[in-house]
């Protein structure tokens, strides 16, 4: 991420500001003080003999003043101020310590989306805070955002973050910043490829799980779903890489799910994060100077543990290729400065953008696993007092790029489905759409027009009914369901349209409401 300082200042609100400078003190009072910080002290009586001087001038000094003298904080440490007034001596004692954390003139994050939703917008704002605030040693910095919109294209919102932070032997910052964040509006753009990270799909050893080039002006959705399959931990990542010597920018539309040991719960977790932000082509802007990288995801895996994740990524400005790859290894060869991402679905918030060193740049091989317009469009109609009108999920498999392979289940290919339902009875009858898991185990999530819907996991052959249509006698409705098979799910699928009581299980999961 790139975060630009100039002259117009972060808006710091009165909390923090009274935090960042202090008032007079009082006389025979100890001067405590921020580094950098200043305070008056009155003097009583006629000050015009007044001798004052600091015991270290070093870390604090003194000038005189009208009603007494000025304290300016210079850098951390302790003495004393000696006050010679009428013939006697008083001593001040000072202590002078570091703020917790220095702030930024300016904080600007940068998201993109038809609009950004406000989870993208806030994953932003972190991020930047994080990467702009430096804070003290084992410094802690806690956020609680007040406000956060969605943002349309080319729209700019400065929003307020309170904040803390603290850290030992400090003084702590607290109060409220402003971030400003912008849009950038980039025009929609569907990915140009899927690319696979499953194969191998078990763990068996340190190796290179993925490897693509991403070339200006494209863009892919990466999956990856891997599982632990040896006696010790292992880590499982996946990042961006910027060989050359230019600075690249990208976006991200991320889904990572903690490790588990459900992959049916992992794959709807991934999911459920990705799909929320993608239908509105929502994503964060990554800025990646010459020779960086930047994690996507990073996890610590327990041995039978498993990752799954989907990360739309789209190239949009830089002159040469980005290499993205997914690598497992030992705990043992992970850098320390990598710790703060195995607990991040986020990682890049955690760390930026970091200098590639030659453990980032181990031998790779470019996957075979690539899949052109990662896309299936179905249609399909049902007249009440017809069959059932069946799609079947993850059916008709994708081809790979080199075509000497096919996807199957198509895992991670988004499927638009058209549905035109009427009732051409004379009564009024409801009509539903359910979900069958067909080969496994499964959860579904789908957006059926504009509402979100997302399954528990559903054993094989039992029902879900996820919407429900109430048809008026002549009446024709067309419904538009937007769908994905999941890692860690049972595909092929089926999804039926029919009339309710011609077919529902008595023990149906209803998760509709009416239309």
């Amino acid at each position: 991420m790139r975060f630009w300082k100039g002259s117009f200042l972060c808006s710091v609100l009165a909390s923090l500001a009274a935090a960042c400078s202090f008032a007079g003190s009082k006389w025979n009072d100890p001067i405590r003080l921020g580094v950098g910080d200043t305070s008056n002290v009155w003097l009583p009586g006629d000050r015009s003999s007044t001798k004052i001087t600091s015991s270290d001038p070093l870390i604090l000094t003194v000038d005189r003043a009208q009603s007494g003298f000025t304290a300016h904080a210079l850098r951390p440490g302790q003495g004393w101020i000696t006050v010679v007034l009428k013939g006697q001596t008083k001593r001040i004692d000072f202590s002078i310590k570091p703020y917790a954390a220095k702030l930024p003139d300016l904080v600007i994050a940068q998201v993109s989306g038809r609009p950004a939703i406000p989870g993208t917008v806030q994953g932003a704002i972190e991020g930047a805070l994080k990467q702009e605030v430096q804070l003290a040693p084992m410094g802690k910095l806690d956020m609680k955002f007040l406000n956060v919109p969605s943002l349309g294209p080319g729209v700019t919102a400065n929003v307020p973050v309170k904040v803390c932070i603290s850290a030992p032997g400090t003084v702590p910052r607290n109060g409220t910043l402003t971030v400003r964040v912008s849009n950038i509006g980039l025009p929609a753009k569907d990915e140009d490829a899927l690319w696979y990270s499953n194969d191998p799909e078990r763990i068996t050893k340190k190796e290179n799980l993925f490897a693509a080039d991403l070339m200006p002006g494209k863009s892919a959705r990466l999956l990856y779903h891997h599982v632990n399959d040896t006696r010790q931990p292992m880590i499982v990542r996946s990042m961006l890489v910027n060989n050359s010597d230019d600075e690249v920018t990208v976006t991200l539309t991320p889904g990572d799910s903690a490790p588990s040991t459900d992959p049916v719960g992992a794959g709807l977790r991934a999911g459920d994060l990705f799909l929320r932000a993608w239908v509105n082509d929502s994503a964060e802007v990554i800025h990646l100077p010459g020779k960086t990288c930047v994690p996507i995801s990073c996890r610590r895996l327990k041995p039978g543990s498993v990752i799954s994740g989907l990360c739309a990524i789209r190239y949009i400005e830089g002159k040469d290729k980005v290499l993205v790859r997914t690598d497992a290894f030992s705990p043992y060869d992970l850098e320390p400065r990598w710790l703060p991402t195995l607990t991040s679905s986020t990682p890049w918030r955690e760390v930026g953008a970091m200098i590639l060193r030659s453990w980032d740049n181990t031998d790779y091989a470019i996957s075979e696993h690539v899949y052109p317009m990662p896309y299936q469009s179905e249609s399909t109609e049902f007249a009440v007092g017809g069959r059932f009108s069946v799609i079947r999920l993850g059916q008709k498999s994708i081809e790979r790029q080199d075509n000497s392979g096919r996807l199957d289940g198509n895992f991670g290919v988004v499927y638009d489905i058209g549905a035109t339902i009427s009732n051409p009875q004379k009564v009024a009858t409801d009509v539903e759409l359910v979900f069958e898991p067909s080969a496994g185990y499964s959860g579904g999530i789908f957006y059926i027009d504009d509402r979100y819907v997302i399954t528990p996991k559903i054993l094989p052959k039992s029902e879900a009914r996820i919407a429900k249509y109430h048809l008026r006698p002549g009446e024709k409705r067309k419904i538009k369901i937007v769908t994905m098979p999941l890692s860690g799910s049972s595909y092929p699928a089926t999804l039926f349209v029919r009339m309710i009581g011609s077919g529902s299980a008595s023990d149906i999961i209803d998760l509709s409401k009416n239309h």
